[in-house]
């Protein structure tokens, strides 16, 4: 056994379908680092576009269902981070873009340094809230 360790150190192929793998040539042309993560019946590509992660999940036949962005709190619509700053300081943000709907995840930790997570719709809507 020439190399006892390669199978250890080597990537194992994801099999993304070819399909897929265009959808996300087309639709982020200048995705950088990208890594796949195929899920049960969808494939998540986690990569870098302009310095920013972004993740972006597609069924098996390469239809976009949706695509996340990391955000910094500034950069946060204003409505957010008000309605977010009642509870603590947003630590980050994510907008998610699913069909023309968007949301916003954000993370915000409390004067007791508790993370909690929030969704909210793009009016400031809360939809959901758990303690990380």
């Amino acid at each position: 056994m020439k190399f006892p360790f390669s199978n250890i150190f080597r990537s194992h192929a994801k099999n993304i379908p070819g399909v897929v793998e265009k959808k996300l040539k087309q639709t982020f042309p200048k995705a950088k680092n990208i890594e796949w993560e195929p899920k049960e019946d969808q494939f998540e590509a986690i990569f870098y576009l302009n310095d920013v992660e972004h993740i972006a999940q597609f069924s098996k036949t390469g239809e976009l269902i949706q695509y996340k962005k990391n955000l910094w709190p500034d950069e946060l619509p204003e409505i957010l981070k008000a309605e977010g700053s009642k509870f603590g300081e947003i630590m980050n943000g994510i907008v998610i873009y699913r069909g023309t709907d968007l949301f916003y995840e954000m993370i915000i930790r409390n004067e007791k340094l508790d993370r909690y997570e929030f969704l909210y719709n793009q009016n400031g809507g809360l939809i959901s809230s758990a303690i990380l």
